[in-house]
Formats: structure tokens, sequence, C-alpha cells
């Protein structure tokens, strides 16, 4: 089976929603050697100086916790993963693309309850209509001093996802097989407050063109990473 989950059937045949579930239950549950090469991959760098954002927090730091839902959609066509657009007057990453989620509640009694609490607040997800499948690596958000732990989640394809206004923009999802293609994985300059970094992204195309990056793209990465992609790291 390849990494869009097609196996040794015949050419054409597209694999069914069991099928990629059962290719998705595999990978996720297989820790990753590389998941810090991976992280570290998507962190932009600065072209004067060479530097990038760690993505391990400082020694002794009291970071926050915070969980992410990676809802992965089964449909006849494939599987696609689930994103939103958070409004541009938020607190933290404010207009940015993300998944699911946020800063734990004393109330939790887990990150994997905070990933999918957050879920049905920002999309309108039942966590009845979640399958969690497994935890991918920890990631350090160095902006908002988080350390974030993503859980990924099949969907069927009767789930229906409704934005939440005063957080969410937009959602939209995104195939497999579009994340994976050799296209899609870009490093962009961006000038941000008036120094120039080289960013990795996932330019998807539109209407509307959408580009994913920062820890979002890279816990993307994580995932396709598991699933045979090598994209960001190839040499």
């Amino acid at each position: 089976m390849d990494a869009g989950g097609r196996d040794s059937r015949e050419v054409g045949e597209r694999p069914s929603p069991e099928d990629v579930a059962a290719r998705l239950r595999e990978a996720v549950g297989r820790p990753l050697d590389a998941w810090r090469e991976v992280y570290e991959s998507f962190s932009p760098v600065d072209v004067e100086t060479g530097e990038r954002r760690p993505r391990v927090p400082p020694a002794g730091a009291d970071s926050r916790r915070a969980a992410v839902l990676m809802p992965v959609l089964l449909v006849p066509e494939g599987a696609r993963l689930v994103y939103t657009v958070r409004r541009g007057d938020l607190q933290d990453h404010a207009g940015q693309i993300s998944f699911p989620g946020g800063g734990m509640n004393p109330a939790d009694g887990s990150l994997r309850e905070t990933a999918l609490r957050e879920a049905e607040e920002e999309i309108d997800l039942s966590p009845d209509l979640v399958e969690v499948v497994g935890e991918l690596e920890e990631m350090y958000i160095p902006p908002s001093d988080f350390r974030v732990s993503p859980f990924v989640g099949l969907l069927s394809s009767e789930a229906e996802l409704v934005l939440a206004p005063d957080e969410v923009e937009a959602i939209f999802t995104v195939s497999f097989d579009d994340l994976m293609a050799p296209e899609t994985f870009r490093r962009v300059l961006w000038r941000r407050d008036g120094r120039d970094y080289m960013v990795p992204i996932f330019a998807v195309p539109g209407p509307p063109r959408r580009e994913i990056w920062g820890a979002t793209a890279a816990m993307t990465a994580s995932l396709l990473v598991r699933l045979g992609w090598q994209g960001c790291c190839a040499r």
C-alpha cells in the first residue's frame, strides 16, 4: 500500500475509506524517529543569520499546555485533512491556518479531551463522531509559548462541520494526494519586521489559494512522512 492508501490492487482502482482508515491507524500508531528533524525543518530561517526558531522549549520554561485535533475526513475519493482559518482579531495566531485546538482547561481530564472539546467549540464536531487513532509528537510554538499535543481523528463522510464565527473565519479541506504532490511543498521568501525569512509552506491551489506554514505545516508534514512522503527532508 502506498502513501495515498493504495495497495497492489489494479491500477486505477481507488481504495475504500476503510482501507484508508486502516492505513492511517497503522501509520499514526508508529513512532517517528525523525520527528524532531521534520518539525525543525518547518521553522522559518532568517536569511541573514541562518538562524531558525527552535521547536523545543527553553530549559526551565513553564510553557502552557495545549492540544489540537487533526481531523481526517474519509470520503469515497480518499482522505482529506480539515483545516480552519482563525479570525484576524484573536489573541493567539490571528488569521493563521490551523487545526481546531487551544489551551488546556482545568476541567479537561486530558489533552485528548482538550482537543475534542476545542473541535466541538470551533467547528461543531461532536466527539462521538471522532475516532482518535493516535497522538503525534509534542510541538513547541515559540510565539505563544505553547507545548501542543496533536491528536489525529478520523471522521466519516457524514460529519457536518460548522464554524464558530467568533473564532473561525473559514473551514477547508485538502486531499492527501494534493498535500503530497511535488508542486505543493515550497520554500518561499517572506519579509517580516524588516527581515527576510525563508519559509517552508504547503501551497494549496484554490480558489482561494492557501499557504499552510509554521506549526500547522509541521504537524501536517509529520503525518505525511508517516505515510511515506519525503518532500520536506529530501536531500
